[in-house]
């Protein structure tokens, strides 16, 4: 048995402990323990803690925030600018993918199927360009095939991504019962009785909602795309931070 291990046993003592007589009763037992591993003086592992009073944790709520680690100069100017301004975070930075996990994949033969399970006879799977309509967790973009010049709409969907299409299709079809959806009101607004005709693309895919919404956010504010509203931008900004 490691030091470090006995320590922790009188830790989790303290720590479960009600009173001073269910502490004492406790370390009472980790010592029989110990005492049992051949540990002479139990005690001894504890002597910074005998005084029984526990350390008093940060009462700030503090926000785990997940970066990608790129070398050590980079880090320690995100960690100064966070403590530099009291920022309620706590840093993690998470290492990047292998050589290994980057150019190899243990089914490489795998690929999203359609949510209908035949793409000849699925509605939404030849609208998308580069991909299958049961992806998930996509950052999309569809783009109007009606109107004579580029006009797009960028949103994301942690479903398949069939299901999310078809809500477009049906906000298209009948924009009045969809008043919040941005392609049914272009359909309202420029082409009212038109049956729709769009194309998609998908542009990534994250399966983590907040990385989901950051690269949402991202290629909002690089494409601009002429059917998102400043709102969906600052309500990603928003769900970030």
């Amino acid at each position: 048995m490691k030091q470090a291990v006995a320590r922790n046993y009188y830790r989790t003592a303290e720590e479960v402990s009600s009173g001073p007589a269910e502490l004492q009763h406790s370390l009472l037992i980790v010592d029989d323990v110990l005492t049992q591993n051949n540990y002479p003086a139990p005690r001894t592992f504890k002597e910074e803690r005998t005084t029984g009073t526990k350390k008093k944790k940060n009462s700030t709520k503090l926000t785990t925030l997940c970066l990608p680690y790129i070398n050590e100069r980079v880090s320690n100017k995100i960690r100064n600018h966070v403590k530099s301004n009291d920022v309620p975070v706590k840093l993690i930075f998470t290492p990047g993918k292998t050589l290994k996990q980057v150019f190899t994949n243990s089914r490489p033969f795998d690929r999203a199927v359609c949510c209908r399970s035949n793409p000849d006879r699925c509605d939404i799977c030849p609208l998308i360009c580069n991909g299958g309509c049961n992806t998930r967790g996509a950052i999309y973009q569809i783009t109007c095939c009606i109107c004579p010049g580029e006009v797009r709409y960028q949103g994301e969907t942690e479903r398949p991504l069939y299901h999310r299409i078809k809500e477009h299709l049906r906000a298209a079809r009948n924009p009045t019962t969809h008043p919040n959806n941005s392609i049914g009101q272009h359909y309202a607004d420029k082409h009212p009785g038109s049956e729709p005709r769009v194309t998609i693309i998908i542009l990534d895919c994250k399966q983590k909602t907040v990385e989901r919404k950051m690269s949402e956010a991202l290629y909002i504010h690089k494409h601009n795309p002429e059917l998102n509203e400043k709102s969906e931008l600052e309500s990603v900004v928003k769900f970030i931070v």
